[in-house]
């Protein structure tokens, strides 16, 4: 998280600032001191006159370079971090590795709801570009999107030899890049300052209006385009060979254009829609928003299904990506009925942390059991969690409502050690807050190896 976003190091959001509070200037001086160079030249001045205006020319272009090569490094150290925490050696793997970093970050993000900017800066652009490249991975498998030279990658990648491996190289970072680009031009000042004066200084105070939204928008993709072009833009070679230095331009001009691609596709196309439905998902799931609910979060579904219908989404990548990642986000807290040994289901309920990707159905999410007889513990099993049983659901719930209320309040208090205070308006508990049950490291186990029961 620290190449992302770091109070401590340097990271790609404090380039990013740095570069929208100085870039406009930093560009006319650097264009000024050029005029003024071939003006001197032009107009024959004496050579030491000429030789200053040159210097002075060269070193602002230096200083240029440099923060733009600084800039790139920063943000493929980023790309390439996020890359090894989410890629495995086989397709199990990585779905593994995925729902691990997936789910950590959910269950971390309520604690750190206090820490705007890791929240804004870390979390948000590691959560969306990581769904990017599952969603991505999904899309080619299935050959949704119609891209012959990617499809040639994806069936050449590499696990072996990641240097070597077009997939990684050609089309996962870029892709990762791309993510964090848009992201970053959230921070462009007429965004920020759309949004302070909307709020009062305040981000996270009102939700903004339709039409102050495409604004925003706008402000957006403008500001992540002047980070490409600006802040980024052409990396110079280091050498002093004809042929690679040739070869290393016409990489980082393919690489640019590809950029400049992902981040002005437009949002209902397949390929605009696969950065934007994994953009507006992780918006949905991450705290943050003005009118953020935890407990609602299974419904993300229906309001991305609302935004097909406006037009805002291609319809195809909503439906794949709620097939990867079910209704329930990695990391949830489902509160379920457990059977009993007749098959049945008991009088009771349990606690379950959602762990894996592509669910059987997208309302059954994959979970691992983390209590039992309504004791914590570590050492649960993994289930595909019914509706039927999930109290999320009515069914569910309505079955338990036979429960006298004395009952309904000792199950509360016994799993709730705070029961009394935060839970007795909802005698059935709709979902629960795993974070404090996470934070113990022994507990983090949730993503090894274990038995899948039948439940």
């Amino acid at each position: 998280m620290a190449q992302f976003y770091s109070t401590q190091q340097a990271c790609f959001y404090n380039e990013a600032v740095d570069f929208f509070a100085q870039y406009q200037e930093q560009q006319r001086a650097l264009h000024q001191a050029e005029l003024v160079w071939k003006q001197s030249q032009q107009a024959g001045d004496i050579a030491e006159v000429q030789r200053k205006n040159r210097s002075l020319f060269t070193d602002l272009q230096f200083e240029d370079e440099k923060r733009r090569i600084r800039c790139w490094t920063l943000l493929r150290q980023a790309a390439e971090a996020l890359l090894k925490l989410s890629e495995g050696t086989t397709p199990l793997e990585t779905q593994t590795a995925s729902a691990r970093l997936l789910g950590g970050l959910l269950m971390t993000a309520s604690s750190n709801k206090r820490k705007t900017l890791l929240l804004e800066n870390a979390y948000k652009p590691c959560y969306r570009a990581l769904l990017t490249l599952r969603l991505l991975e999904d899309l080619l498998e299935q050959n949704i999107l119609k891209e012959p030279l990617w499809q040639e990658w994806y069936q050449e990648r590499n696990v072996g030899s990641l240097t070597d491996c077009p997939y990684r190289q050609k089309l996962q970072i870029p892709i990762v890049m791309g993510c964090i680009i848009q992201h970053a031009g959230l921070m462009c000042l007429p965004a920020q300052q759309l949004l302070a004066k909307q709020n009062g200084g305040d981000k996270a105070e009102r939700a903004l209006t339709q039409e102050q939204r495409q604004e925003l928008l706008s402000h957006c993709l403008t500001g992540s385009l002047d980070l490409l072009k600006y802040g980024l833009g052409e990396l110079p070679y280091r050498g002093n060979k004809r042929e690679e230095r040739d070869l290393h331009q016409q990489q980082h001009e393919r690489l640019l254009k590809q950029l400049k691609r992902f981040i002005s596709a437009k949002p209902n196309t397949p390929l605009g829609s696969l950065f934007k439905v994994p953009q507006a998902y992780a918006s949905v799931a991450l705290p943050g928003r003005p009118r953020y609910n935890y407990d609602a979060l299974p419904k993300a579904a229906l309001l991305m299904r609302d935004g097909v219908q406006r037009g805002d989404y291609h319809g195809v990548l909503v439906d794949r990506l709620f097939r990867i990642v079910g209704l329930f986000p990695q990391g949830y807290g489902v509160v379920f009925t457990p059977l009993g040994d007749d098959g049945k289901p008991q009088m009771k309920y349990e606690f379950a942390i959602v762990n894996t990707l592509y669910p059987e159905k997208p309302d059954q999410p994959g979970c691992r059991v983390v209590s039992r007889n309504m004791q914590y513990r570590n050492t649960g099993h993994n289930i595909s969690l019914s509706s039927e049983l999930n109290l999320f659901f009515k069914p569910a719930r309505d079955r338990l409502k036979r429960l006298p209320e004395e009952r309904l309040k000792e199950l509360l208090n016994i799993l709730f050690k705070d029961g009394e205070e935060n839970y007795m308006n909802v005698l059935l508990p709709k979902c629960w807050y795993p974070e404090s049950f996470f934070s113990v490291p022994e507990n983090q186990n949730l993503w090894q190896t274990v038995h899948l029961k039948q439940n």
